[in-house]
């Protein structure tokens, strides 16, 4: 089990205040405006112009060492990407990539918490490896393949 939350007890939000790139008061008002649409924060502070996809992945990569991918320059296997309903994969903000036996390669746009990371394994049987990508990429992906 590959849990990102295990690596820091820290929120996107507080890394992003810590780093300087946003004000606890932007933080707070985007907080708000989730709780309002259901979107994941990350696309909450994107669609609010607060901060950019690319440097969200950024902050992410550095914080913990978990490799960048561009799943739009990847051939998935449709069986993959038909294992997750494309509402999920969209609302979680993640794709599946590529299996290696017992492993799941997938790509995530920004931090899922360990429940849903530990339900992805479970509905698979296989451990994650993950990868971070921009929420642009995912978006892609499902619209490339009809999802």
């Amino acid at each position: 089990m590959v849990a990102i939350n295990r690596l820091t007890k820290k929120k996107l939000g507080e890394i992003l205040i810590e780093q300087g790139l946003l004000t606890p008061e932007q933080v707070q008002d985007a907080l708000r405006l989730q709780l309002q649409t259901g979107l994941m924060f990350g696309e909450t502070l994107v669609q609010q112009k607060l901060i950019s996809e690319d440097k969200i992945v950024a902050v992410l990569v550095a914080q913990f060492g978990i490799p960048y991918i561009k799943p739009t320059a990847y051939k998935i296997p449709k069986d993959l990407l038909e294992i997750f309903e494309p509402q999920v994969m969209r609302k979680f903000q993640f794709v599946p990539l590529d299996s290696f036996g017992s492993v799941l390669a997938i790509a995530i746009a920004g931090l899922l918490s360990e429940d849903i990371l530990k339900e992805i394994e479970s509905q698979t049987g296989c451990s994650l490896q993950l990868y971070l990508t921009r929420m642009s990429e995912i978006d892609a992906v499902l619209k490339a393949h009809g999802l």
